[in-house]
Order: C-alpha cells, then structure tokens, then sequence
C-alpha cells in the first residue's frame, strides 16, 4: 500500500467516524473498502450555498436511474424525467432558482471529476447520465446560485454541479448487480477492483448493459438501450498523484412528447405518440419509434496532482472528450427536390413539399375542389389526407437525421498556495471544441409497410463547422482571521466563436464572447462550534453559444454574453447529530439569449425549420427566495432529511411569449421535501415525499417513493455479500404534469408508479 493513498483514505475514515453508524447499512456494508468508497466528507468554508447528496438519497433511487434524479431532494433544485429511469434525454430537464436547463436554455454548469461536459444541451451536448454509472459515484457537489469560481463551464449562470466518481478500492474485489423492474426495466453492472498493483496503483473496470420500454403505450412503443462502460486508476510516485479515466457510453433513447394541458386533461396517461403502424403518415408522423436521441460519449482525462511543499501543490488536467450521434423524426411527406440535388420553393419562399405518387414516384396533387382537412394530431391540410386523392395514390414519407459531433481538447491547471493567513488559489482553463452539425433527409421505403428508410439521403439540408477556443484565468484568496474568514476573487474568459459553411468551406460567422472582468468575495464568522454566518457575493457568466451562429438572422454585433449577480446571505449549524442550513438569495440575470422561431404554418412541428429564426438579447430575470435544509439523526436507526425553497423568479422586460414582470416558464415557487430512513441490523427501509408547486398553467403536484433493503455478509466465502434492494417511485400513482417542454404552452407527463429490484453480489 503507498503511503499517501493509504493516509487519504486513513484521515477519510477518521473523519467520517460519527457518520458511520448511521450509514453501515448503505447497501448493508461496514467493511472498510466499503465505507472508505461510499462516504464523503466535503471540508471547505464556502461563503455561498453548497450541499453535498446524503448516502440515503442514493438509496431512494434505483440503479437503472439516471444519477441526476440523486439531486432532486436538495434544495432548491427540481428535476424532471421523462420516465423513472431517466431514459430520454430529449424530456430532461434541471431547474435551480429560476435557472433552468432544457431544450432550450443551459444556464446551470456541469462538471464530471471538475472536467466540463462540453455543454447540457440536447444537440451536441452531454449531462452528467453520459458519463458516469450510479455505482461508480461518491458524491454530487452542488453550488446554488453563486458557482466555484474554478468550475470549467461556459453556462454557470446560476451555479454548478460536480459529479465527484468513486476512488478504486485498497483490496481486489468484484461486483456483480442485476435490476428488473417495470416498463421491461432491465440492467447488467459489473465491476472489478484490482487492489494494488505494480506496488503503487490502485484500479477498476466497469461494464454496465441497460434497457427500458417507454411507459407510454405498449408494443412498439420505443424505448431506450444503453452500454456504459468506466475505468480509473490511481498511482502513487513519491510528491506526485496520478488520476487516470475513461468512460464510455452508447444511448439509443426513444422520446416522450409534450403535451397541452387540454390533452393532459383529456387523456393524462398518453403523450400523443402512437404505437401501431397505419400505413397514413399524417398519423403516422407521431409513431414513438421514430422519435429518436441516439449518443455515443467517450470522456477521458489524466490528472497530474503534485504536492511542491506542505503548502503548495500544483494540479494540471488534460482531457478529451468524443460526442457523437443524431435525432430523428419522421416528417409525413417528401421534400420536392431539383435536377441539381436543391430544394424546390414555393413562391413564399417556403420548402415544396408532396405527401403522395403514383407507382412511378411522380409528385401527385390533390383531387381539385378536396378541401377535407385532418385534425389529428393536429390540424393538417387536404394536402396529406389520403381521401383527397385516388385510391391508387402511394403515400411518401422521409426519416429526418440531424447529425452531431464534437471534439473537445482542453486542461486545467491550478496551483494550490498556503502562505501566511492567505490561502491562494490560481488557476485557468483552456478548451478547443470543434462541433459539426448537418441535417439529412431519407426516403422511407414503403410509408404503407413500416419506417424502413433509405440509407442514402436524398437531401441535404445543412452542414456547418463551429470552432470555439476558450481561455479562462481565475485568482481567489482566502484570508484566514481565526473565526472570520474572507475572500475574494476575479476571473476572466475569453471565448472565440467562428461558424464554417461545410457547403462552400467558408467562414460565414464569428463572434467574440469575451466576459468583463469577474469578481466574487465572501466572508464566513464561525459564532461558535456549531454556528457559522455566511455571505457572498459572485458575478457570473455564460458565454454565447455556438448555436446562436445557426441562425442565419441572428446579429451577432448586439447579442451580448448573458451575466448574472448572485448574492448570498446564510446560517449553518452543525453538531453531532443535527446538520441545518439557511439561506437567503438575490440575482439579477441581465442579457437574457432568447430564440424567436420564424412564422410557420404547419399548426405543429416545423420539421423545415432548418436554419431559420434568430436569437437576440432580451431583458432579464430577477430572482429572490430562501432555501432550508435539515438532517437530523435519532438515533443510530432513525434519521430524517427536509428541505424547503421559496422562490420567485420573474421575467425583466418584453418579449415573445412574455411581459415584464411575468413568471419565468417552468420556475417553481415552492418545493417541500420530508424524507425518513431506518436501518436495523441487515435491514433498511426509506421513505420521502417531494411538494412541487406551481410552473405556470401546471398545477402542483406531490409524489411519495420508498425503498428497502437487506444485505448478508459471507465472511470468509466465495461470495463475500449480498445484497436486495427494493425501490419503488410514485408509490400513489400520482398523475401530474412534470416540467414544461421551454416554451410555457406543452409539458411532460410525469412518470407513473414505478418498481425495480436489484440484486448485487459482491466476490
């Protein structure tokens, strides 16, 4: 065993030895491995809102569950999945005091291990469920509001997240999971711990196969499949600490839709999408099958953590990350295209389209004087109904692809400096990111047989280049005054943004998204041993997205940065047995990034939309709330959490689809949360129930989960442990609206009562 390692793990355990008899029985083990892997100790005086998971919050959720859902129990954040296992990127949604990530919006950083993710947004981006398993997970770092001044993310407008993954065992050892569950809930995990090798490394592998249905529907209606595989290492050489890993991971997703709340109230169990083919695409257009994510993301970094001193260390982390992948609808017609391989236009300048031919493939038009319209699923013209033409018309289809990829090459460096009463942390931030996107069109087959398509496209929409170069400087010192402790920092970013026209080769679009100059400072007073005052104040900052540039009507010289001007104002208290937070939270969001989509006549979705619309800077938001959270332990068996937020977040100034003073779309203004654990012997068991109020035209909603568990120790045998584990979600079957789909009209159903049960042995 190397020194250091051994000692990191030595103080972990010695720290966390109050927490440890109210946790032995997360996953039912008191082995030391065990322990030293799942309990984490967050140390730092921070002087904004921050909170760690609680091991029972891991334990509310089942490992076919996206290890975003472990959040939703913190104060002030809300997410929402399309299903109980988060099986659809496409329906996700994260909301923290009026700032939001979505289909459209990324406002809230993400970091795996302090490495960015290289943005949350659905086309080309990648959430933390990309990158990292449940088992393989120590911790979630949460900064409400106010981010780390050190986080690498380009939209921490309203704070961050750090998934922090789990460190390989002291001893060699292999973990072997199995989870079935309802909606054909299906997952394989499997794990090896090397122990120590070479007389100064430390290893793991893991392998994960997952599978689901969609709850909506039965038969073909879609579902998600999914292969996650991790590895890491740690090697020990005198002052220097090595950290080495890689995850990849392959998601093919089938998406929910959203809904209006006439339809949710009319049928609250479907989202409008179909699962029996007609062989009529205007129906046929909403076969959940061809509503489609599929993503393949490999993350890899090596990080170099040398200790120069007691009092300074120097860390630099290179990393590299491969996003790949497409999304797919099935338009219920077929793009009218030139002898030259162009589209055809109307004389409104819109895309010529055709939804019938005859045996020949020759374009047909409708009977004259044929005016019967479709109404489902939404109005449609005589154009696409089938009784407007001869009974020998063939009905045309196309399968549309948009393709993404991104390579991403980046480091991060800091220098960690204790001198005096000062403690100094500089550090930067550089990432190239090159992101291709392009839009096809393929020919389904036979519309009247199923949505087979042709390979080859026969249309090409659009193909674009974005380059982004990011630099990133930060400074921040800490003084240490005994029980008062101030800070202060500034940062600053520097981000280049040029689009290429992969048609003509030619740089179409630059733009430069530099910050000001950023400050924060803060101050923490420890009134005593278990009270602590805090404030703080930050200026934060999102840079403008490449996807801004897609718009060919966006006019780059007036969109401005989006910023934002956090201020926090809290009490601690901690002891033994109780741990409490309070906090009081201002922020003014300036320079707001708005989309304004072009007209459209379709009455649903404009699968034309192709580069169109524009996006400018519009108003702001001012939001102001408190959050409280609670943790209080009985006992060695009995322990309870609560959280609770008051938020109210509205719009600054005019725009489409609000006014001044509105509510912010999808922003909650109340959450509760009440959650109890009892652990006795080798049996567990929990229970929580979560308050959300409500998000504009979408009532309130309560749902209530729990979980149990019983784990045997085999001491000496084959099979060291067992373990079962038993969850179940919305035990009351409570059916509400989750979150909104971004533009305040449609939402998404929440999930329906949901169980699973696993079975982990451990060798």
């Amino acid at each position: 065993m190397t020194t250091h390692y051994a000692k990191n793990l030595i103080a972990l355990a010695i720290t966390s030895s109050f927490s440890i008899a109210a946790m032995a029985n997360d996953n039912g083990s008191t082995d030391n491995d065990t322990v030293m892997e799942e309990i984490s100790v967050v140390a730092k005086k921070l002087s904004h809102a921050n909170h760690v998971i609680d091991p029972s919050m891991v334990k509310q959720q089942s490992s076919v569950s996206s290890v975003l859902a472990v959040m939703d129990n913190l104060p002030g954040i809300s997410i929402n999945e399309g299903d109980a296992f988060g099986g659809d990127d496409w329906s996700t949604s994260i909301t923290m005091r009026g700032f939001s990530i979505d289909g459209n919006q990324q406002q809230l950083g993400m970091t795996i291990d302090g490495i960015p993710n290289g943005g949350s947004n659905y086309g080309g981006g990648a959430k933390a469920n990309r990158f990292l398993d449940s088992e393989n997970m120590t911790t979630i770092e949460v900064s409400q509001g106010t981010s780390d001044i050190s986080s690498a993310s380009l939209e921490a407008l309203g704070g961050t997240f750090n998934f922090v993954s789990s460190d390989p065992a002291l001893n060699a050892k292999t973990k072997f999971a199995y989870t079935n569950g309802d909606h054909d809930a299906s997952r394989y995990f499997i794990r090896h711990d090397t122990g120590q090798i070479f007389d100064n490394t430390y290893a793991y592998m893991s392998y994960s196969s997952t599978s689901t249905s969609r709850w909506v529907g039965e038969g073909s209606n879609g579902g998600m499949e999914r292969q996650h595989a991790e590895a890491k290492f740690i090697t020990e050489l005198s002052n220097l600490t090595i950290t080495g890993r890689i995850s990849y991971d392959d998601a093919d997703e089938d998406n929910y839709n959203s809904v209006s709340i006439e339809q949710f109230e009319q049928t609250p169990d479907w989202d409008q999408l179909t699962w029996n083919w007609t062989g009529t695409p205007h129906f046929d257009q909403m076969f959940a099958e061809g509503w489609s994510t599929l993503r393949e993301n490999t993350l890899a970094y090596v990080k170099f953590d040398y200790q120069l001193s007691e009092r300074l260390s120097f860390q630099i982390t290179p990393y590299y990350h491969k996003n790949e992948g497409r999304g797919d609808w099935i338009p219920p017609y077929l793009i009218a295209i030139d002898d030259n391989g162009d589209a055809v236009l109307n004389e409104n300048g819109s895309l010529k389209s055709y939804g019938f031919t005859d045996s020949n493939g020759t374009p047909l038009t409708k009977i004259a004087g044929c005016t019967e319209e479709l109404t489902w699923p939404w109005a449609s013209g005589a154009e696409l109904n089938p009784a407007c033409y001869n009974d020998s018309a063939i009905p045309v289809m196309s399968y549309r692809h948009t393709h993404y990829e991104k390579d991403r090459f980046g480091l991060t460096a800091n220098i960690d400096w204790s001198i005096g009463i000062n403690d100094i942390q500089f550090g930067l931030w550089a990432e190239s990111n090159e992101r291709n996107e392009s839009r096809d069109w393929h020919k389904v087959v036979d519309a009247r047989v199923y949505h087979h398509f042709d390979n080859t496209p026969y249309w090409t929409q659009y193909s674009n280049e974005f380059q982004t170069d990011t630099f990133k400087l930060y400074l921040q010192d800490t003084l240490d005054f005994g029980d008062l402790s101030l800070n202060i920092g500034v940062q600053k970013y520097l981000v280049d943004i040029e689009k290429t026209n992969k048609f003509t080769g030619n740089v179409t679009s630059k733009v430069n998204s530099d910050s000001d100059t950023l400050f924060s400072t803060g101050a923490i007073y420890q009134l005593n041993d278990s009270i602590a005052l805090f404030a703080g104040y930050s200026e934060n900052f999102s840079a403008i997205k490449d996807g801004v540039l897609e718009r060919d009507a966006s006019t780059l010289e007036d969109i401005a940065p989006e910023t934002a001007e956090n201020i926090d104002l809290g009490l601690r208290y901690n002891n033994a047995d109780i741990s409490f937070s309070a906090t009081y939270y201002t922020i003014d969001f300036d320079n707001r990034i708005t989309f304004i989509a072009p007209g459209s006549d379709t009455g649903g979705i404009d699968y034309n939309i192709g580069t169109n619309g524009s996006y400018l800077n519009v108003g702001g938001i001012e939001s102001d709330g408190f959050e409280l959270s609670l943790s209080y332990r009985f006992n060695n068996e009995w322990s309870i959490y609560s959280s609770y937020t008051n938020n109210d977040s509205r719009y600054i100034g005019d725009a489409p689809g609000f006014e001044n003073g509105d509510k912010v779309i999808d922003s909650v203004d109340d959450m509760f949360v009440l959650s109890t654990d009892y652990s006795n012997g080798n049996f567990r068991v929990g229970a929580s129930g979560k308050y959300t109020g409500e998000r504009g035209a979408a009532d309130s909603y309560t749902t209530f989960d729990m979980n149990a568990g019983y784990f045997i120790n085999f001491l000496g045998n084959a099979i060291s442990s067992v373990d079962i584990a038993f969850v179940v979600t919305n035990i009351t079957d409570e059916s509400y609206l989750s979150t909104g789909s971004g533009n305040g009209n449609t939402f998404f159903i929440g999930a329906p009562r949901t169980a699973s049960m696993t079975l982990t042995a451990t060798f």
